[in-house]
């Protein structure tokens, strides 16, 4: 019984530098003893060799070639092995009966060349172990004949059996999967690091979800009833593509993009899992023995042995493995040892360690070409097919046929100094000249807006929201002074607190236990009546005391004769109110404040026209018949605190009140409230004059596009097929809120080219800033330790350190590069000046996809690779082999990456990170109602931001999963959260600011390019074949790459082909040449006539608001038609302009409380607001925008109901009480019923009357 001998490989000293570089396939092996070693490196540059490369190269390729003996003897390893089978050789003669080593070197072919003589010779080494008779297994033992080419024919002494040689130093051995090393602790440290913080973060989010629904579900109470999703389950959470959402709005174009994403991945994964992971491992050594240790330092790992390494080393294993010397050495023994017969002969040194290598890699190859590469395209025409039909029902359904375009002055000069309305005729005079064959017109303008420069008026308007919410804050504070708090007994009253009473009053000891109230206090009217011993005091009380005399109700009255002629008949001013002449003739109020002269704060009653001090007991008849309401300067009736004149009520007496300003102060120092007067009354009257001065400067901007000499920024041009306008840029939201108002006339072409170079820099900036981590996860390849000392450490520990440094390290600084790069993006995109947000949003998510693909995938894989074949490089020896092992090494850190990204990119994006940080930050300074709105601010949608883990997922799954199966896990798992998360923010949290239509489009960019990115995969498989030399099947998988983006183009773009501007007919195209000659010229090319009947006729005076006087301000203005579809209204409310609808829409409403009047948003419910106006109209919001409706506190004792009365009766200004805090008590008190109805109904005659004055 014969059994074959296993050696282990001898590894060779470290290569050193020859001048003369050798180019050469494979290394030159030559053969000492029986063992196979590789050439000096110094051989090379020789003498001997450099005169006989070609023969020395022709013998190489066939087998180990050895150089002259007194070279190869003399070399250190050589010599230590023949001297070692020199000394066994003589302790084991005696038992070669039983145990021992033949050696038989044979003869085979002499040939000369270059006048030398080599043979070709053949060593066979039989070993026969002592115990192999005894055996009771019968062990296959494989003869085995090496061929090699020799100056020499025979070998220096006998030869004998070898003990195995050992190495001695652990970080030198490859470890086999199943193993533990460095690698599977970096897996545990990001796999452990990603389930803590990502399940932290997961946690932190079901928390907050129900305790926040003002961020983590806006969309259950801020849009109608009819958009709002349905109810919340855990069940459709965990299975969020069972029942997709049938409302579409915007961004749930991109569900179907993940949803292709996480079914291309899985099929891609299952064919990685079920098919090519069984052929890398089934019956294939793993990289210990078809990978020698290196003398250099470094390793292979675990999970690398799962790669497709462990196969084409098994195709091409090292000479200096094991495997190669077993093969070497092994032959078949037959029972009688004389009778030794050759089975085979070897056709190359580099023998498989398995035959079935090479099919098993074109097995490998069909499976990714026809199942991956082809069912991937499958499920990309399906989802691209999908996605058209929504696209073209929105184009044809939705928007009808027609589109928005912005045209800048700046492109288009031929425009300049001609009307908006001579422009709108003639442009319909164009379209009906552009019919096609068939007389259907193929453009036609319906709208065109001229857009004026508005810098000023914007700051004018930015200025009124800053006063309008300094006025909010003031009449917020003033009213909140009237807090109550509970007393201890029925009778006794509570003062202020100890910090109130410094801030109020100074309590004086040794009197009354009562505070003394301060001297400009004024209370609700409440408070001074008298009240009857069947109505005893409250409980509560207010935190000031009672004043301590009352005065008496006058007895005399005062008539007041008012001459017909006067401007105070009619009831339009009030007597004492300041009034002005405006610039028409026209009398008007004066906003101005009184100075200090005519109304000082400090004024004594006595210096008050009206008398002193009064309380009104008003009769109980009156009390059922008018509101109740409070105002807080008088105990009766509201005043004014910019008019010394009390209001008219109907009473036989009208009783004499104090105002505002009328309040004596006290000497010692103002209390608070005095300075919620004074800013009260200084905000009223600044925000008046700039509401004077805003609606002025809305009206001459009017004046000026009517102007035929007026100079704008571009046009609005809104119909069919005005896409194809020359210098056309179309406003792909279609939506007003999409317009980017503050960019018209810029040019953003210029822009864009500048975005992409930032975009290109930011790239080149970060990939340098990753070589040096990424070659932290080379740590411990193979010899890259000793040409970089630092990595030394690293190199020889397999413990948790090394892991974490080698894995974790590297893919956190991966994830956060990835981070900054995707907000570095958005921010750049945000300086781009795009006419379109949706424009903005698109350059973003492109920037992103690119920047992405680039920096994980390419340059990832490019950069660990090249560090790897650092030695190869170094020794000039196998540098194509080195990198194409280098792109599958680098497999196991995007695996670690992968494991950490899986559970947190998901949990982050739910989180909002940003969001609930401003939230927190702004909560504690938010006072008044229209602040705590804008606390909830909905967010729209960024698919920048919301499509990372989906990009990053497919990039791998199309690039690196045949080569690495394992990334299956850690991608699926990644898809599935992100497609719940996405799911959840785009049904729940997501409000549309736009109609969706260019995330359709973004979506159909996005299926195409996943077409593109599936040819990654076969490139990749081919050049790594071609780094082995396999040029067939790796020509044949480049081929397959190439093949599979021409298919991928015809399934989505040419399939679907969109029609095109040559596509129009001959007719249309020569009036495009036409218009686009025309607005090239530097002047006027349209004839005049069409502006003869533009002049421009006076305005009249009007008393409605500005809305109702654009038809009389503008000659032959024209908006659009009430069915015109565009612009699509979105779900975002304006609270400046949109008050009243926004004061329901909050998270403690219910839906069934609030339901009914989110859905009446432009009814008659809201008389407040006026938005119908301003339909039809594509103007900047700062020309049409009204006056901003005040948004009160409520309270529970009527204090805002009084602020609300007199902002309307005497200054014309709208207000509104925010309705989330209904008092109890007035409720049983009556409050809410007929006295708070009348009040509204009074609010709205006043507003039907004067509008938005």
């Amino acid at each position: 019984m014969t059994s074959t001998t296993t050696h282990d490989a001898i590894i060779t000293p470290s290569p050193s530098s020859f001048t003369t570089p050798h180019q050469h396939d494979k290394r030159h092996y030559y053969l000492c003893g029986d063992k196979t070693l590789s050439w000096e490196n110094e051989w090379y540059t020789a003498p001997f060799f450099i005169s006989c490369r070609l023969s020395y190269d022709s013998a190489a390729s066939t087998g180990p070639v050895n150089p002259p003996t007194g070279i190869y003897q003399d070399a250190p390893e050589c010599k230590t092995i023949l001297s070692s089978q020199l000394a066994q050789a003589s302790s084991t003669i005696p038992a070669t009966a039983t145990s021992g080593q033949v050696v038989i070197t044979t003869s085979i072919s002499i040939f000369t060349s270059n006048d030398k003589t080599f043979a070709s010779t053949i060593l066979t080494t039989t070993t026969i172990p002592p115990t192999s008779l005894l055996s009771s297994t019968t062990n296959t033992v494989h003869a085995t004949s090496t061929q090699s080419v020799s100056s020499i024919s025979t070998l220096p002494g006998p030869t004998a059996s070898l003990p195995a040689s050992s190495i001695t130093d652990p970080a030198s051995i490859n470890t086999c999967a199943g193993g533990w090393d460095w690698q599977d602790w970096g897996v545990v440290a990001s796999l452990g690091s990603g389930i803590i913080v990502g399940g932290i973060l997961w946690i932190i989010w079901g928390i907050l979800r129900r305790k926040l629904p003002g961020i983590y579900a806006p969309r259950t109470w801020a849009v109608p009833l009819d958009s709002r999703p349905s109810k919340w389950t855990f069940l459709t959470f965990l299975l969020p593509f069972l029942n997709p959402p049938k409302q579409t709005h915007e961004g749930s174009s991109t569900l179907p993009v993940l949803y292709a994403g996480l079914t291309l991945s899985s099929l891609i994964s299952l064919l990685a899992l079920g098919g090519v992971l069984p052929m890398f491992l089934a019956g294939v050594p793993c990289l210990g023995e078809t990978s020698p240790p290196n003398s250099l330092g470094g390793r292979l790992g675990t999970l690398t042995d799962l790669s497709l390494l462990r196969l084409l080393n098994a195709l091409d294993p090292s000479p200096d493995s094991s495997v190669t010397t077993s093969t070497l050495n092994s032959i078949r023994v037959p029972v009688n040892p004389s009778k030794i017969r050759k089975i085979r002969s070897l056709s190359s040194t580099i023998s498989p360690a398995i035959s079935s290598a090479r099919v098993r890699l074109i097995i490998i190859l069909v499976i990714l070409a026809i199942l991956a590469c082809g069912g991937g395209l499958f499920i990309i025409a399906r989802t691209y097919y999908s996605l058209m039909r929504v696209k073209t029902k929105f184009e044809n359904e939705t928007c009808q046929g027609l589109e928005m375009v912005f045209m800048s002055a700046e492109n288009v000069k031929g425009w300049k100094g001609m009307s908006e309305e001579g422009l709108r005729r003639w442009s319909k005079n164009w379209s009906n000249n552009s019919k096609s064959d068939n007389g259907e017109k193929e453009i036609d303008i319906v709208g065109l807006f001229a857009i004026p420069d508005t810098t000023e008026l914007q700051e004018k308007v930015k200025e009124r929201e800053r006063v309008l919410e300094e006025l909010e804050v003031a009449e917020t504070n003033y009213i909140s002074c009237f807090r109550l708090t509970q007393t201890a007994s029925k009778s006794e009253l509570v003062g202020h607190s100890s910090q109130e009473q410094s801030m109020l009053q100074p309590h004086i000891s040794g009197f009354s236990t009562q505070p003394r109230p301060p001297v400009d206090f004024l209370g609700p009217r409440g408070l001074y009546r008298i009240h009857s011993v069947s109505h005893p005091e409250s409980r509560e009380k207010l935190n000031v005391p009672l004043p301590l005399n009352h005065p008496e109700v006058p007895t005399d009255s005062k008539f007041r004769e008012i001459n017909r002629d006067s401007v105070l008949f009619g009831g339009r001013f009030d007597i004492g109110q300041r009034i002005k002449m405006y610039n028409e003739g026209n009398w008007v109020v004066d906003p101005s404040p009184q100075s200090e002269e005519t109304s000082p704060l400090d004024a004594t009653p006595e210096s008050s026209e009206e008398g002193p001090l009064e309380d009104v007991v008003p009769d109980l008849e009156q009390q059922a018949s008018l509101p109740t309401i409070s105002s807080p300067t008088s105990p009766g009736r509201p005043i004014s605190p910019t008019s010394p004149q009390s209001p008219k009520i109907r009473a036989p007496a009208r009783p004499r009140i104090p105002t505002r300003s009328s309040h004596r102060v006290s000497g010692e120092g103002s209390s608070p409230l005095a300075a919620y007067y004074k800013a009260i009354r200084d905000f009223r009257a600044k925000f008046k004059e700039l509401n004077d001065e805003i609606e002025e400067r809305q009206r001459n901007k009017f004046k000026e596009i009517t102007s035929v000499d007026s100079t704008v920024k571009g046009w609005i041009v809104v119909g069919k097929g005005i896409r194809w306008l020359p210098f056309a840029e179309l406003i792909e939201g279609y939506t007003r809120e999409d317009i980017m108002w503050n960019n018209t006339g810029s040019n953003n072409q210029n822009d864009e080219r500048k975005f992409w170079c930032k975009i290109a820099g930011l790239g080149a900036i970060f990939s340098i800033i990753l070589i040096p981590f990424l070659g932290l996860t080379v740590g411990a390849a193979p010899g890259f330790s000793h040409y970089l000392g630092l990595m030394v450490p690293l190199a020889k520990s397999d413990g948790f350190a090394s892991g974490v440094v080698e894995g974790l390290v590297p893919a956190v600084i991966l994830a956060t590069t990835i981070s900054v790069i995707v907000y570095s993006t958005e921010y750049l995109s945000r300086r781009v000046k795009c006419i379109s947000r949706s424009r903005q949003d698109s350059l973003a998510y492109k920037a992103v996809f690119y920047l992405l693909l680039f920096l994980t995938v390419i340059w990832t894989v490019l950069v660990v690779s090249l560090e790897y074949a650092v030695q190869g490089f170094a020794s000039n020896v196998q540098q194509g082999r080195t990198v194409g092992d280098g792109a599958v090494f680098s497999t196991w850190f995007v695996f670690v990456l992968l494991l950490n990204l899986a559970f947190i990119l998901p949990a982050l994006h739910l989180l909002q990170g940003g969001k609930l940080f401003n939230y927190i930050k702004k909560k504690k300074s938010a006072t008044t109602p229209r602040q705590r709105y804008r606390l909830h601010q909905q967010t729209s949608y960024s698919p920048a931001i919301a499509m990372i883990p989906c990009l990053i997922a497919v990039f791998y799954t199309s690039s690196l999963l045949f080569i690495f199966p394992l990334l299956a896990l850690p991608i699926i798992v990644l898809l599935y959260l992100s497609f719940i998360a996405n799911r959840y923010m785009i049904e729940y949290v997501f409000i549309d600011s736009s109609a969706g239509h260019s995330n359709t489009v973004l979506a159909l960019w996005t299926i195409r390019r996943f077409g593109w990115t599936l040819s990654i995969q076969p490139l990749l498989y081919g050049f790594i074949l071609l780094s082995r030399n396999e040029w067939a099947i790796g020509g044949i998988s480049i081929g397959i790459a190439f093949i599979t983006v021409l298919i991928s183009e015809g399934l989505t773009e040419l399939r679907y082909r969109e029609r095109r501007k040559s596509d129009l007919s001959i007719k249309t195209q020569k009036a495009l040449k036409e218009m686009e000659v025309m607005m090239r010229s530097d002047t006027n090319a349209i004839p005049s006539s069409s502006e003869s009947s533009n002049t421009a006729r006076p305005s009249r005076q009007s008393d409605l608001s500005i809305f109702n006087r654009i038809t009389d301000l503008l000659p032959g203005y024209s908006r659009l038609p009430e069915d015109f579809p565009l612009p699509i209204e979105t779900e975002i409310v304006n609270d400046l302009y949109q008050t009243e609808s926004a004061s329901y829409l909050k998270p403690s409403f219910s839906s069934s409380s609030s339901s009914a009047v989110i859905q009446d948003r432009n009814g008659d419910r809201y008389f407040t607001e006026n938005l119908n106006s301003i339909r039809g109209l594509i103007y900047p919001l700062e020309m049409i925008s009204p006056v901003p409706i005040i948004w009160l506190p409520n309270d529970k004792y009527g204090i805002a109901q009084g602020e609300l009365y007199e902002l309307g009766k005497y200054h014309n200004l709208i207000a509104i009480i925010d309705p989330s805090e209904q008092p109890q008590e007035s409720k049983k008190k009556g409050y809410k019923g007929k006295e708070r109805e009348l009040s509204r109904l009074e609010a709205k005659q006043n507003f039907k009357k004067g509008g938005f004055q």
